[in-house]
């Protein structure tokens, strides 16, 4: 007991460090400070970029990539000819596609002092501020490359249409072009359509977690599209979750002695078509709530109404929603949360009072019965004439997750300009520089990957 009281009468007369330098006095100012010369990172690194380390980086002449995508050899099963004929004459179909360019960029800006002066580590503010640009840039198209202008409702569809898509300046990452290989037949092996081609390459999971049956599905449908899938890639929690099948099973024997070790780490999942390699990525993980206030962003909307309809697949119960108004300065404080009894089988349809300045809007809903602070991201909507209406079928569980099963091949990075760094005029006594990357993302033959989508994505 004596020497705890000795220990906390030492912390006392240290006293704290939680003050302005000039007001410190007696322990406080005595002490020397001890300072780490390392940079701790609690954000993601080189590592975590993943998609992008898989693809072919193909040099852009232009704005507006272009590429030719054969569909048909000709008319399937029109050569057979009685003895003397001639053959049908037929045509290949071949159509141009076209990836519009997505440019991404920053400004970072150090002054004249903080160049001057001795860092913690040694290394410049302008250095360090210029990783710093690096990062986010690889990070956003990390993000964008999967999920570049996706999750916008189209009429409580989510099935990349690009009508209703917001204007915004993402590329269109591979999420949105898988989805719209659905409907578009300039993306479909029209020669194999009336034997099953044309099925749906969008799996949905249901709000559940990783299945073998569900892998065994997505690479089947990849067959389908004449494809051979065989890279996997999800949100961390929903592979921790599929690696939780090997629990509870029994221990891996050696010359008969149990090895040290117990658990799992799947990686590997064989299917009739072939082995898939199974990874994570954070950039996958569902949202969870809105983004952190920032200066510029739109101010927050309003539900106006909220009524139930039919032909919905919703449980009965009672739920919370609430929207953010989203621009590119950034995403708004929430709305008040709106409460919806509903009855099973039944949509519910919020009416948004639209807000100056918004792009989309986010919108926030719990499990039934839940609170307001558990509800989570389930869809966006696009700013249109008037209030936007958000239709939830209840088709996405909040917080759920993608995955995707992809052929590394029939896609790549289109660059115009690897990442540059240029220094801008000086206003002031500061360094102004401007980091940039110009790059899309062209699914050449969307329909041999395969999505899978409302995967559990919280614990």
């Amino acid at each position: 007991m004596v020497e705890q009281l000795q220990q906390l009468l030492k912390a006392l007369e240290a006293g704290s460090y939680n003050a302005a330098p000039g007001t410190l006095s007696q322990g406080s100012a005595l002490q020397k400070e001890d300072l780490s010369t390392v940079m701790h990172n609690v954000t993601w690194a080189d590592e975590h970029i993943k998609l992008q380390k898989m693809l072919d980086i193909r040099q852009a002449k232009g704005n507006l990539i272009q590429v030719n995508r054969r569909l048909s050899y000709g008319d399937f099963g029109t050569s057979a000819q009685f003895e003397g004929g001639v053959g049908e004459e037929t045509t290949s179909d071949i159509n141009r596609i076209v990836f519009p360019m997505a440019y991404y960029s920053t400004v970072k800006r150090v002054t004249v002092v903080a160049d001057t002066i001795a860092t913690f580590n040694g290394e410049s503010a302008t250095d360090m501020e210029a990783d710093a640009g690096a990062k986010i840039l690889a990070g956003d198209i990390e993000f964008d490359s999967f999920r570049g202008q996706e999750e916008f409702s189209n009429a409580g569809v989510f099935d990349g249409n690009p009508l209703a898509v917001a204007k915004v300046p993402n590329m269109v990452g591979l999420g949105q072009q898988i989805r719209m290989s659905d409907y578009m037949s300039n993306a479909q092996d029209l020669m194999f359509n009336e034997f099953g081609g044309n099925q749906s390459v969008v799996l949905s999971a249901g709000g559940g977690t990783l299945t073998q049956s569900l892998f065994e599905d997505m690479s089947i449908r990849s067959k389908m599209g004449q494809g051979n899938a065989t890279a996997f890639v999800t949100d961390p929690i929903a592979l921790s979750a599929y690696n939780k099948i090997a629990h509870a099973k029994e221990r891996i024997m050696l010359a008969g002695n149990a090895i040290e070790q117990t658990g799992a780490q799947l990686r590997r999942q064989q299917t009739s078509a072939g082995l898939i390699m199974m990874e994570d990525s954070r950039f996958l993980s569902g949202k969870t709530q809105p983004a952190r206030s920032r200066e510029g962003a739109p101010s927050a909307p309003s539900v106006s109404s909220a009524h139930t309809g039919t032909n919905g697949i919703i449980e009965a119960g009672s739920y919370k929603y609430y929207v953010t108004a989203v621009s590119m300065r950034g995403e708004s404080a929430p709305s008040s949360v709106m409460t919806v009894p509903v009855a099973a089988g039944e949509r519910v349809e919020l009416t948004i009072t639209a807000v100056s300045g918004a792009a989309y809007y986010n919108v926030y809903r719990s499990l039934a019965g839940g609170t307001a602070a558990s509800a989570k991201f389930i869809g966006r909507i696009a700013q249109a004439a008037g209030n936007p209406v958000f239709i939830d079928l209840g088709n996405r569980t909040p917080g759920a997750t993608t995955a995707y099963l992809l052929q590394k091949d029939t896609m790549a990075l289109h660059q115009l300009s690897a990442y540059t760094r240029l220094k801008l005029p000086m206003a002031n006594l500061a360094f102004p520089e401007a980091h940039y990357r110009f790059v899309c993302l062209g699914v050449h033959v969307p329909r041999k990957n395969v999505l899978a989508e409302n995967i559990k994505g919280t614990f």
